[in-house]
C-alpha cells in the first residue's frame, strides 16, 4: 500500500502526484540495460528496474517537500476502518491504523529523497 490513494482522495494536484509516482516507481528514461547482463543480471523476479537521474531526484525531493501529508490525511474519515475502506489496497489489515503507517511511510520517503538530492545521487528502483 502506498500514499498515492491518500493524495488522490485529498485532491493533491497532478504535478505533486506525478512526483510521488516517480518517487515510488521511477522512470524508464535512464538506461539500466546493464542490470540484465552478466555479471549484474538480476533475474526475472519482477518488472524491469527503473531510475531517476540526479536532476529528477532533486525535483522529486523538492515537490515531496511541498506536500502537506497530514492535511491530506485529515480529509479521511476519523474512524480508521472507514479510512481504510476508502484507501483500499489492504489498508484494513494495518495494525495501528493506516493513517499512522502512511504518515511514517511518506515521511521516510521524503527524507530519503531529500538526502539523495543533497548528495546529488541517482536512484534506482526495483523489486526482487
Amino acid at each position: 500500500m502506498c500514499p498515492q490513494r491518500v493524495c488522490e482522495l485529498g485532491g493533491l494536484d497532478d504535478v505533486h502526484r506525478k512526483a510521488l509516482q516517480q518517487a515510488l516507481h521511477g522512470d524508464t528514461a535512464v538506461d539500466l540495460a546493464f542490470l540484465n547482463t552478466h555479471p549484474h543480471a538480476m533475474g526475472p523476479f519482477g518488472p524491469d528496474p527503473t531510475a531517476l537521474s540526479a536532476a529528477q531526484v532533486a525535483r522529486v525531493a523538492e515537490l515531496l517537500g511541498q506536500i502537506d501529508f497530514p492535511a491530506l490525511l485529515a480529509v479521511l474519515p476519523a474512524d480508521e476502518s472507514a479510512a481504510a475502506s476508502l484507501i483500499g489496497n489492504g489498508a484494513d489489515g494495518i495494525v495501528g491504523g493506516p493513517k499512522k503507517y502512511l504518515l511514517g511511510h511518506f515521511s521516510a520517503m521524503r527524507e530519503f529523497y531529500r538526502d539523495a538530492s543533497r548528495r546529488q545521487l541517482l536512484v534506482v528502483l526495483w523489486w526482487d
